[in-house]
């Protein structure tokens, strides 16, 4: 089913193309291809340089391999010794001099005691008459 302005554009008969287009199209399709290296005209070719594209094809596999050959997880170190009571000291000097520079009230106090939680209602016997 065809509309008034299809039929219409049946009608019309095909006109030529200008003989000075023809041979324009012509020469821009018969030029050089987008796949060969071209220059624009100001010293900057259009596609990147391919030795940094080789650069990068040569770095990307050597990036796999030293993924691939580290070990997953880091190993700790064997005759390391644990942390000492002067370490522990040192650490829990700096934690008190931190506290006491942000401007913490009782910094050297140990915390004060958190209050047991109540204990579970369900030790307290209740008796329910059945009736």
């Amino acid at each position: 089913m065809s509309t008034d302005f299809e039929k219409q554009l049946q009608r019309q008969p095909l006109r030529e193309l200008p003989r000075d287009w023809r041979a324009e199209i012509l020469a821009t399709a018969a030029g050089p291809r987008p796949d060969s290296i071209q220059s624009r005209g100001d010293g900057v070719s259009a596609w990147p340089s391919l030795r940094a594209w080789a650069a990068l094809a040569a770095v990307w596999p050597i990036i796999f391999l030293l993924q691939f050959t580290s070990p997953a997880e880091p190993q700790p170190a064997g005759n390391s010794p644990g942390m000492t009571m002067r370490s522990f000291a040192m650490l829990h000097e700096q934690t008190l001099l931190m506290a006491e520079s942000f401007g913490q009230p009782n910094a050297g106090q140990p915390a004060a005691a958190v209050p047991a939680p109540p204990k579970p209602r369900s030790e307290i016997a209740r008796r329910q008459l059945i009736g």
